[in-house]
């Protein structure tokens, strides 16, 4: 008696452990969180900061806005409030800035103490002769989490 209940709970165990092996893994992924995120660059004679400002976050939604701002010469830019879609942790959104003209779009990747984000230029870049400064070229850039702070720079 003994020795068929060993051999059930063996049988159970194996099915049990290729169900694990047969069923499509995710990875685990820490809930996202609203707040400041940013990136420092040091280059030959001048900073820079890249910034995302978190408000909300829902099942579908992302409201957010991106900054760039640089020491030398000094220059501020910033998006109008972002209403990206959220699928995951993955946000696709258009961007508009709030004085030089630039707009574009972009996609976004939600983690607990960091987003990773990368944006596209598509319209115009406005009279600045240097060109775009919240578009990233295409290039993803990591931002960590510093401040819970949900205020907006720019609306």
């Amino acid at each position: 008696m003994k020795r068929k209940m060993k051999q059930k709970v063996l049988c159970l165990l194996a099915i049990l452990s290729l169900l694990t092996l047969l069923l499509p893994a995710e990875e685990a992924q820490a809930a996202a969180r609203t707040g400041v995120y940013k990136k420092h660059f040091v280059g030959s004679g001048a900073e820079s900061y890249r910034t995302v400002i978190i408000k909300k976050i829902t099942k579908k939604q992302v409201v957010f806005q991106i900054l760039y701002d640089r020491s030398n010469p000094y220059k501020l830019a910033g998006t109008q409030k972002i209403v990206g879609k959220r699928k995951g942790n993955t946000v696709t959104f258009q961007y508009k800035d709030t004085g030089w003209g630039e707009k574009g779009k972009g996609t976004m990747k939600l983690s607990r103490n960091y987003v990773k984000i990368k944006t596209k230029t598509t319209g115009k870049i406005g009279a600045y002769p240097s060109g775009a400064w919240i578009g990233t070229d295409g290039k993803w850039f990591k931002l960590k989490r510093v401040s819970a702070s949900k205020k907006f720079i720019f609306y």
